[in-house]
């Protein structure tokens, strides 16, 4: 059976709402088979972040070498990865091993620093190196407006300076970048997110706005479902529109599991 593979590098979140556990659920739903390296466990819920423990960096190192040196992998998407030796552990480990028939394999880059909780995931002296390290070099990065506005420093207030930001952010070393618009509000009661693609062109991709909900998880799972659709070879454009929509039929039926935030109905 030919199957379609990615690796996932990221956290595990133990409420099943975000991070590794929503990634794996996204591919299930996507049928690609996910492989997945854990950076960090946390202790945390649908309230809130309690405690991290990142992993040991040559255990981490060891998870992302063994299974790349027996698996074939079509995208490999990375989520929390949160200090500087994570991160400089996964892009030495992916400079030596991310490569597919002599061709690179597409990165897709969540840069997660903030929970919906609000809880801080990246140390603020890992920023340079997120940006020197991985952002450079990867195919698609997928900031939220708070991240963009780390990255790009800038302010976003609008459509206009989403596309400014994207524009920097990709001169950082990436290839394409898709700004999320769920943190803006905005006249016609929409979301509304910019993607900036290989050719430099902007594409707004826009969904209804569910009023009055706390979603825990929409990033991990959208970056998730993107990259299963670059995985299965969908042009950009097609491939981040098929995931913008299927997080949002997964919003629309939220399940509420715990006393917090709701979650994605993945399936």
């Amino acid at each position: 059976m030919n199957i379609r593979k990615i690796l996932i590098i990221a956290g595990s979140d133990p409420s099943g709402g975000a991070g590794i556990q929503a990634d794996i659920k996204t591919a299930t739903a996507h049928k690609v088979y996910a492989a997945a390296a854990i950076t960090c466990l946390t202790a945390q819920n649908t309230e809130r972040v309690f405690a991290i423990h990142n992993s040991p960096i040559e255990f981490l190192r060891q998870q992302i070498e063994v299974v790349m040196d027996d698996i074939e992998f079509d995208a490999i998407k990375i989520g929390m990865l949160g200090t500087v030796e994570i991160i400089d552990c996964v892009a030495d480990v992916l400079k030596r091993k991310a490569k597919v028939n002599k061709g690179k394999i597409p990165l897709i880059l969540d840069t997660v620093m903030v929970a919906t909780s609000g809880d801080l995931l990246l140390k603020k002296n890992a920023i340079a190196a997120l940006k020197s390290k991985l952002i450079n070099g990867a195919y698609i990065v997928t900031p939220n407006i708070d991240e963009a506005e780390v990255l790009a420093e800038m302010k976003i207030k609008n459509i206009s300076d989403m596309q400014q930001a994207a524009l920097k952010i990709k001169a950082l070393g990436c290839l394409a970048v898709l700004i999320k618009g769920g943190h803006l509000n905005f006249s016609d009661g929409k979301i509304h997110s910019i993607l900036l693609d290989e050719k430099n062109n902007f594409h707004r991709i826009s969904n209804k706005k569910i009023e009055n909900i706390k979603l825990h998880g929409t990033g991990c799972t959208l970056a998730s479902a993107l990259s299963c659709n670059i995985a299965r070879k969908m042009d950009l454009v097609s491939a981040t529109r098929k995931a913008n929509q299927y997080v949002f039929r997964s919003a629309v039926k939220n399940l509420l599991v715990g006393k917090g935030s709701l979650v994605l109905r993945h399936f």
